[in-house]
C-alpha cells in the first residue's frame, strides 16, 4: 500500500496538470469545449485586449467571456500539490536497510528506526515501539536536558589533569637530578678508589723495576767475578812460591766474596706489599662484578628467566635436567600423553606465560639448522603438524638450506646479512609486538605486529639432529 501511494499521487498530478504551463492547475477555468487551464494561462491565450483564440487541446474557438472557474478542480489541484510534497518528504525519510520500507517507527529498547515489517518477524518483538515523530519529540526533550547539563558541566569544568601531569613531570625531574647526583658521586668515589689502588700498584711496580735492575746488576757482577776467578786461580797455582804468595790475599778475598749469596730479587717487604695489593684486587673485582649484576637486575626489569615446560615437550625432544637446553632425542621417548603435550611437531613451550607487560629472554642456537624460536598462544594446536599450528605461532625459523623464514600464517622468506647465533626475543603484550634481535650487536632481525587476547608463551621447535637451543641465564 505504501508503495502504491506515490503512483496514485503521480496519476492525480497528471490529471490536474495545466497543458499549457505543465504545472499544477492554479485557479483553473473551463473552456466551452471542456478543457481546463490555469486562469493566468487562459488569459494569456486570449490576449489583451481579449480576442477569439483556438483551444490548445482541440483547436475549438474560445470566445472572450466564455471561461468559467472550476472551484472543485482547484481544490483537487491543491490536494495534488500537498500529496506531491508529502511524497517528497516520504522519499527523504530513511529506508529500512533490511526491508527497503520507510522507517516510520522507533524501538526505544534498541534505539533504532524500524519499518512495519521489522515488527512482524524481527528481534524487536516485545520491545516498546513508538512512531518516529513521537520518539523524536521525546528525545528532543532528552537532548535539551542533556544540553543544559553539558552547559553546566562546561561552566564548572576545571580539569586537574594538567596539574597532575605537572606534578609528575616535577617528580621525574627530581628523580633525574637525584640519579645524576648519585651516579656522579658514585663515579667520583670509584675514580678515587681506582686512582688509589692503581697508584699503589704503580708504586709497587716501580719498586719491583728498581729491585729488578739491582738484582740484574748483582747477578752480572757475580757472573763476571766467577768467570775471572775461574781463569785466574788455575794460572795462579802454576806460579813460583814467592810470586804465588805475593797477592794471594786478594784472590782469597775475592773467593770469599764469590761465596756470599747475592741479594734476593724482591725484598720480603715488597713481596708482602704486592701480595696485599693482589688480595685487595681479588676482593674488589668480585664486588664490582656483583655490583654491576645487582644494578642491572634492578634496572633490567623486562628480562625473565625462561625454563622449558616438560609437560608440553614433544616425545621427539630431549630436555636437559635444568630445563634450559633442548635437542632432538636419539629415539622417540615414551612420555604420557596429555592435552598440553605437542605430538604433531617437535615443539615445546616455556613454563611461564604472559598476559600483560614487556618481557624478553635470550637463547643460543647451535651450528645446525632447522630450528624455530618465538612465541605461541596458549590455544596453539599441539596434536597437529607445524603447518597447521602456524596460525597461532610467531617465530623466526632457520630452514634446512640455511635460509630464514618469518614463521607465521602465511610464512614469509627473510633476507638476513648475518647468521644470528645468540637471539633476544622481546614481547610487548599491550603493543602486540614480538621483536627479534641479534644479541651480539642488538640489530633488529624481525618484528611481528599482533593483537593478543590470550596468554602468550615462549615457543621452541627443532627438526634435525645436530642442532640444539640453549636458554641463557
Amino acid at each position: 500500500m505504501a508503495r502504491a501511494l506515490p503512483e496514485l499521487a503521480e496519476r492525480l498530478q497528471d490529471a490536474v496538470t495545466c497543458p499549457m504551463c505543465l504545472e499544477l492547475l492554479s485557479q483553473p477555468v473551463l473552456t466551452p469545449c471542456g478543457h481546463c487551464f490555469c486562469s493566468a494561462c487562459a488569459h494569456r491565450l486570449l490576449g489583451s485586449p481579449p480576442r477569439t483564440a483556438a483551444c490548445p487541446g482541440c483547436r475549438a474557438a474560445i470566445q472572450p467571456g466564455s471561461l468559467r472557474p472550476v472551484f472543485p478542480l482547484g481544490a483537487v489541484s491543491e490536494l495534488a500539490a500537498a500529496m506531491e510534497e508529502a511524497a517528497e518528504e516520504e522519499a527523504k525519510r530513511p529506508r529500512c536497510p533490511e526491508h527497503g520500507e520507510a522507517s516510520g517507527l522507533f524501538c526505544q529498547s534498541c534505539r533504532r528506526l524500524l519499518c512495519t515489517l521489522c515488527l512482524r518477524d524481527g528481534p524487536h518483538c516485545g520491545h516498546r515501539v513508538v512512531p518516529a515523530e513521537e520518539a523524536a519529540g521525546t528525545l528532543r526533550e532528552t537532548l535539551q536536558s542533556e544540553l543544559a547539563f553539558l552547559e553546566k558541566e562546561k561552566e564548572e569544568f576545571n580539569p586537574e589533569g594538567e596539574t597532575r601531569i605537572n606534578v609528575l613531570m616535577g617528580t621525574v625531574a627530581s628523580e633525574q637530578q637525584k640519579l645524576r647526583a648519585a651516579f656522579e658521586q658514585l663515579q667520583q668515589f670509584l675514580r678515587e678508589q681506582e686512582g688509589s689502588l692503581l697508584a699503589q700498584l704503580d708504586g709497587a711496580q716501580a719498586r719491583l723495576t728498581e729491585q729488578h735492575q739491582e738484582y740484574v746488576c748483582h747477578a752480572a757482577e757475580r757472573r763476571r767475578l766467577l768467570e775471572e776467578l775461574l781463569v785466574e786461580i788455575p794460572r795462579k797455582r802454576e806460579q813460583p812460591a814467592v810470586e804465588f804468595l805475593l797477592d794471594i790475599a786478594g784472590i782469597l778475598d775475592r773467593c770469599m766474596e764469590a761465596k756470599v749469596p747475592i741479594p734476593e730479587p724482591v725484598s720480603p717487604e715488597l713481596q708482602r706489599t704486592v701480595s696485599n695489593l693482589c688480595k685487595t684486587s681479588e676482593q674488589v673485582l668480585p664486588v664490582l662484578a656483583d655490583f654491576r649484576v645487582n644494578l642491572l637486575s634492578k634496572l633490567d626489569t623486562e628480562r625473565v628467566k625462561v625454563l622449558l615446560d616438560l609437560e608440553t615437550a614433544s616425545p621427539y625432544l630431549s630436555i636437559s635436567s635444568d630445563c634450559r637446553t633442548l635437542q632432538i632425542a636419539e629415539e622417540q621417548q615414551n612420555l604420557p600423553d596429555s592435552p598440553k603435550r605437542f605430538t604433531g611437531s617437535a615443539s615445546v613451550l616455556g613454563a611461564q606465560g604472559f598476559t600483560a607487560g614487556r618481557h624478553y629472554w635470550e637463547l643460543e642456537v647451535g651450528d645446525g639448522n632447522n630450528w624455530a624460536v618465538g612465541v605461541a598462544l596458549e590455544s596453539v594446536q599441539r596434536k597437529e603438524s607445524l603447518m597447521t599450528a602456524m596460525e597461532k605461532i610467531w617465530a623466526l625459523r632457520m630452514d634446512w638450506d640455511c635460509s630464514y623464514t618469518a614463521l607465521t600464517m602465511p610464512p614469509a622468506p627473510l633476507s638476513l646479512q648475518e647468521e644470528p647465533r645468540r637471539i633476544r626475543v622481546h614481547l610487548d603484550y599491550e603493543a602486540g609486538q614480538v621483536t627479534f634481535y641479534n644479541t651480539d650487536n642488538m640489530r633488529q632481525i624481525l618484528q611481528f605486529n599482533v593483537s593478543f587476547s590470550e596468554k602468550v608463551f615462549p615457543y621452541f621447535w627443532l627438526w634435525l639432529p645436530g642442532t640444539h637451543i640453549k636458554l641463557c641465564s
